[in-house]
């Protein structure tokens, strides 16, 4: 504290001597004294049984952390400052701090600045430092967060572990002590509380919980392969899941099909690829099966279905055919002729390493494999119904589908889609005797008489057209002209029933009568018959139609035109309209009349369309305030 009064007496002396020597001259101007204004804390260190400690100076603030051991009530720290200043509390001065301390520097200028000291100690080491689990499979780092109770806790997850049973090591600080022993506790379900006291006595406590990891909902990743058809009994089959759990107890694997099950034995788990890899049974129906993996409780997945063909062969159902688009279930086999598309899981899908029959009353009766197979099935094969044998066995529902290869048979149910049995029956030829008539109005019946003409009700379509919905007659006139009547209509002793009325036009005359059954293995052909099909009678007491004209569109003179011939004078009736059509489409009520004809003017394009298509038609004639409809059907004239 003496430095400032000894600068000062110095410079006095120095100035006196200057103005004494130079009297006698000019006197000069002293130079003004320039004063430091360095006032900076350049280092602060602390020593400690002969440990040095230099705490970080940074801006106006001086710090460090000490050891948790160490004393802060009286250090004395060695402090260096800029020259020609001075610091107060000085360096090397005992200070207690367990507080910040001001620490002032006094620059020569007098000019200050003032620093704070903040000296303090880490934490005790009272912490715990690492947790192993010697049974718990694979988990993940622990980590610490608050509970409710705002106690650190360190969470443990684990993947399907037993957290109920756990052996715990627990390490923590060096010189530090843990109560309780962990060796006494194995349920770490809820939290346990453990205290950790420091080697200076402070204490800390600390949870310690374990919990399990949510497993993510299974999935068999991709599209399990086709190529499963080709693994032999008792062979390996591998795919991959999105999830797995080490516990390899906990992971099980099922084939499923709509006729039996099986737990498949786990060979192998690859944890890096995911990959399960099972056993397939040593015996199985062929069929579409779908696996299943469960890797916990409720946590199922389902594989897309595949085929499996390596085992014993099997018949599912005869595949519903369809008609216009309308799906028609099998009701009966028809035999003979009759094709049948049979959905089966052939052994190695070697369909020409097999045979198929029919059984009944321990009689097999071969069905003929067609080589055109159905491509729109997955697994098929077309047969035939056989020629009829010698010795005809009863119809019904009790017949068995058998498929034979070297191996051996297999015996099945005849089945439709629907589930439901299907009966075999056998298409007897039809055989004609008569015609009930040899003469029929055009809206009226006739029968063709005999056995076997219809064989109904609707049994089922197939890509053969086997079966028709009706039976087919056939009307052909001396001119070539022919006309096609369908019926499905039988009466109770089986003679079909003729409607002819069914038609939209049918001309008046005498034609030839062919027929066929609705099975197509028996074709049209003339039975013997003629028929002649008469006009419906007039309602007028005397006049008729005699003749009837439609003039064709091309015609030169009268094209488009209906001309009408009575059989007497008609000037003492009306003629009221002309209707044609067996709807009765067109309605004509313009015409001329003469003494014996009506013609009438050209037609619209749309009614000489409708008109041209269906003929027949009639006149209402009114006579004496009373209508009469006389019926006629026109010629086409060119």
């Amino acid at each position: 504290m003496l430095k400032k009064p000894i600068a000062l007496f110095l410079l006095t002396l120095s100035f006196l001597g200057c103005s004494k020597n130079e009297s006698d001259d000019s006197p000069e101007t002293p130079e003004e004294e320039v004063l430091s204004d360095a006032k900076e804390i350049i280092s602060f260190k602390v020593s400690i049984d002969n440990e040095d400690y230099t705490a970080i100076i940074r801006n106006d603030s001086v710090f460090y952390t000490f050891p948790s051991t160490t004393d802060l009530t009286a250090l004395a720290p060695i402090i260096t400052y800029s020259e020609m200043a001075d610091i107060d509390p000085a360096s090397e001065e005992t200070v207690d701090f367990t507080g910040p301390v001001k620490y002032t520097v006094t620059a020569e200028d007098e000019s200050q600045k003032e620093y704070t000291a903040v000296l303090d100690k880490s934490d005790s080491d009272n912490e715990i430092t690492l947790v192993t689990f010697e049974n718990s499979g694979s988990y993940s780092t622990g980590f610490y967060g608050q509970n409710p109770a705002d106690i650190d806790t360190l969470y443990y997850t684990f993947t399907f572990a037993d957290i109920t049973d756990l052996k715990a090591q627990i390490d923590v600080s060096e010189g530090a002590t843990l109560a309780p022993d962990p060796a006494g506790i194995t349920d770490y379900s809820s939290p346990v509380k453990y205290t950790v006291t420091g080697a200076d006595g402070t204490t800390n406590e600390i949870l310690v919980l374990a919990k399990n990891r949510p497993l993510k909902e299974v999935r068999i990743d991709g599209f399990v392969s086709s190529e499963f058809a080709d693994v032999p009994l008792g062979g390996d089959i591998t795919f991959e899941v999105n999830e797995l759990t080490p516990y390899r107890d906990s992971i099980q694997v099922r084939l499923l099909s709509d006729l039996e099950s099986f737990d498949l034995e786990v060979k192998s788990i690859n944890e890096e690829t995911k990959e399960i890899t099972a056993i397939l049974p040593d015996s199985y129906i062929n069929n579409r099966f779908v696996l299943e993996v469960s890797i916990a409780s409720e946590n199922t997945d389902e594989s897309d279905g595949f085929r499996l063909l390596k085992g014993r062969s099997n018949f599912t159902r005869v595949v519903t055919p369809y008609n216009d688009g309308n799906p028609i279930p099998v009701e009966k086999a028809i035999w003979p002729g009759h094709y049948l598309d049979l959905f089966v899981y052939i052994k190695d899908d070697a369909v020409d390493d097999h045979e198929f029959f029919l059984l009944k009353d321990g009689v097999y009766y071969e069905l003929i494999k067609k080589d055109e197979y159905n491509t729109s099935i997955t697994s098929g094969v077309r047969v035939e119904m056989p020629e009829l044998p010698n010795v005809l066995p009863a119809e019904g529902t009790d017949f068995k589908l058998v498929i034979r290869n070297a191996d051996g048979e297999e015996v099945f149910d005849l089945v439709n889609s629907e589930g439901n049995t299907i009966e075999v029956i056998f298409a007897k030829e039809p055989v004609v005797n008569s015609i009930s008539t040899a003469s029929v109005r055009k809206d009226g019946t006739f029968k063709i008489v005999g056995e076997n003409l219809f064989n109904g009700p609707i049994i089922g379509y197939t890509n053969s057209n086997f079966l028709r919905e009706k039976s087919n007659v056939l009307l052909s006139d001396s001119m070539g002209n022919r006309y096609y009547v369908y019926s499905e209509e039988v009466d109770t002793n089986g003679n079909l029933i003729v409607d002819l009325s069914s038609r939209q036009y049918m001309p008046t005359g005498t034609y030839e009568v062919a027929y066929s059954s609705n099975y197509t293995i028996y074709p049209l052909d003339y039975i013997g018959y003629s028929i002649t099909i008469t006009q419906l009678p007039s309602e007028h007491p005397t006049l008729e139609v005699a003749e009837s004209k439609l003039y064709s569109q091309s015609n030169a003179t009268s094209a488009k035109q209906i001309l009408l011939t009575f059989n007497e004078d008609i000037e003492d009736y009306t003629i009221k309209r002309i209707v044609t059509g067996k709807n009765e489409e067109v309605v004509i009520e313009n015409y001329f009349t003469y003494p014996t004809t009506v013609l009438t003017g050209a037609l619209s394009n749309e009614d000489y369309a409708l008109t041209v298509n269906d003929r027949d038609g009639y006149v209402v004639v009114e006579d004496n305030g009373v209508e009469y409809k006389i019926y006629f059907t026109m010629q086409l004239e060119d």
